[in-house]
């Protein structure tokens, strides 16, 4: 994987965590929302509910708890490399743009230079980053 592949990877994370957030609260949301229609029911005979659709939620929710925390762990891992860069531009484009997901625009506004210096300096930032293991 190249260094440009590998910052690929964490431009758009943050709108992946924060979906999969969204799904993991709606799923315990509906968990919840069973389990208490499963406490609060009385019922005298009949035959005995099957409490797999329950676990299957339960399931789901701790799978989607495990790619949260590996999506999670990639972004600590990239902030790591890219706090190991000695020019502090270098380290400002990088995160703004693979941690903060912003537009060449929005960080040459931030940081207050022409569009073009801000590509000459992403540039040069990836020819100082260094991939971790």
């Amino acid at each position: 994987m190249t260094k440009k592949e590998y910052l690929k990877k964490g431009y758009r994370i943050n709108l992946e965590i924060e979906t999969k957030k969204e799904v993991l609260e709606e799923l315990k949301s509906n968990l919840d929302g069973l389990q208490a229609i499963k406490l609060s029911e009385n019922v005298q005979g009949g035959p005995i509910k099957d409490d797999s659709e329950v676990v299957n939620k339960m399931n789901k929710i701790i799978e989607m708890e495990k790619d949260l925390n590996e999506l999670c762990n990639f972004q600590i891992k990239l902030s790591g490399a890219i706090d190991k860069l000695e020019n502090t531009n270098e380290r400002a484009v990088l995160r703004l743009r693979y941690i903060l997901n912003q537009t060449w625009e929005e960080i040459a506004e931030k940081m207050g230079y022409s569009l073009r210096q801000v590509t000459r300096i992403h540039g040069e930032a990836l020819k100082s980053f260094k991939l971790c293991p």
